[in-house]
């Protein structure tokens, strides 16, 4: 838990020291930090994903949704701080590339943020089902689990993309449409046999509401990530 201590905490590592001079540098020190804010995001996956093994109500439960929380605030104030020091660099003399570059990177951001809000979604769902005492089974939570690990290899192939958002592999975005490929598989995939499964009573109509609530979440974090790999392939790459 410690090893991450310094994202329990607002803070900016390449831009908090304002603009510089020469303008494409500012741009390059706010790829690098767009690099950190999907990285903290990222750890938003495997908390979600702890959440829902985690009994509801207990003292666990709560400070990790708690963690969940604190996480999806310092997401907002990051979103805000870079896209500040955007318009900041837009404000100087860039060239049309450079404006392009600027549009591009706030249109990844807010992809970001969008990722760390559907973690958090995940979290409500849960105290939702816990209010209304709502139960799953074991198929549920496997079947969770096999879809948090899609969007975890997801963010992973997002990373790759941007750490080097100027020089991308083709074969690294072929890998992010694969993941998105597979997500929306397993969600058709799962809707179909909850409704079955339901049917011949192997749980409850409500634990299938909220599971369902829960995959078509975190499909959704699989748009979010692949929104991102699009936009990088459309306007970083050739240039």
């Amino acid at each position: 838990p410690n090893a991450h201590k310094e994202d329990e905490e607002f803070n900016l590592k390449f831009i908090k020291g304002g603009l510089v001079g020469a303008s494409e540098l500012n741009l390059a020190q706010a790829e690098k930090e767009i690099v950190v804010y999907a990285q903290r995001v990222g750890r938003m996956v495997d908390m979600g994903q702890q959440l829902i093994h985690t009994e509801e109500g207990g003292e666990e439960f709560n400070r990790l949704l708690s963690r969940l929380e604190k996480y999806e605030d310092i997401s907002d104030r990051m979103e805000l701080e870079i896209a500040n020091y955007l318009y900041r660099c837009s404000e100087g003399r860039l060239s049309n590339e450079g404006k392009l570059r600027v549009a591009a990177m706030l249109g990844i951001i807010s992809e970001i943020e969008s990722i760390a809000d559907s973690m958090l979604g995940v979290g409500k769902i849960l105290l939702r089902k816990q209010q209304g005492n709502v139960h799953f089974n074991e198929e549920i939570y496997a079947n969770i689990d096999l879809m948090f690990s899609y969007v975890e290899k997801s963010v992973e192939s997002m990373l790759k993309v941007l750490n080097d958002i100027e020089n991308v592999e083709e074969r690294d975005i072929i890998a992010s449409y694969n993941r998105e490929r597979e997500i929306n598989n397993l969600r058709n995939q799962l809707r179909t046999t909850n409704v079955e499964n339901i049917n011949d009573r192997h749980y409850e109509y409500q634990s299938g509401i909220y599971y369902m609530d829960i995959i078509s979440t975190l499909e959704k974090a699989g748009d979010y990530i692949i929104n991102v790999t699009d936009t990088i392939r459309d306007e970083f790459r050739h240039r």
